[in-house]
């Protein structure tokens, strides 16, 4: 958005106007930031897979995040609980994975390719 201030009064341009448009709120990430946003951990968790792919154990989450690995095992198994990621069972302890179906699961992995790109910026 621009704010120009004009001779005396101040108007507003919206930016669809004048490139890009960044003025729009994306309806479909409502329903993650509502069910998973306000727990700091869970949303860690779910743009850690949103940006790794493959199987991932609990210590790698644990490490990136830099909390211990009780809390974040237990973030982990909740989110599988719920089918926002898929848990295999090994003999060395639990791997997790973004769920491949589902449509938060599809949300997720868009948030998280939006985010990259705001923190890359474009090319």
């Amino acid at each position: 958005m621009i704010l120009s201030l004009g001779i005396g009064e101040s108007s507003y341009v919206p930016d669809a106007l004048v490139g890009v448009s960044q003025d729009q709120v994306d309806f479909d990430l409502i329903a993650i930031w509502q069910c998973y946003g306000r727990d700091p951990l869970r949303w860690e968790a779910l743009l850690f897979f949103a940006d790794h792919t493959g199987w991932h154990s609990t210590d790698t989450l644990a490490t990136e995040v830099a909390l211990p690995m009780e809390l974040v095992a237990s973030k982990l198994a909740d989110l599988a609980n719920r089918g926002l990621l898929e848990e295999m069972i090994l003999c060395t302890g639990p791997r997790y994975r973004l769920a491949e179906d589902g449509e938060l699961c599809r949300v997720v992995g868009r948030l998280g390719r939006k985010l990259m790109l705001a923190v890359s910026g474009p090319l």
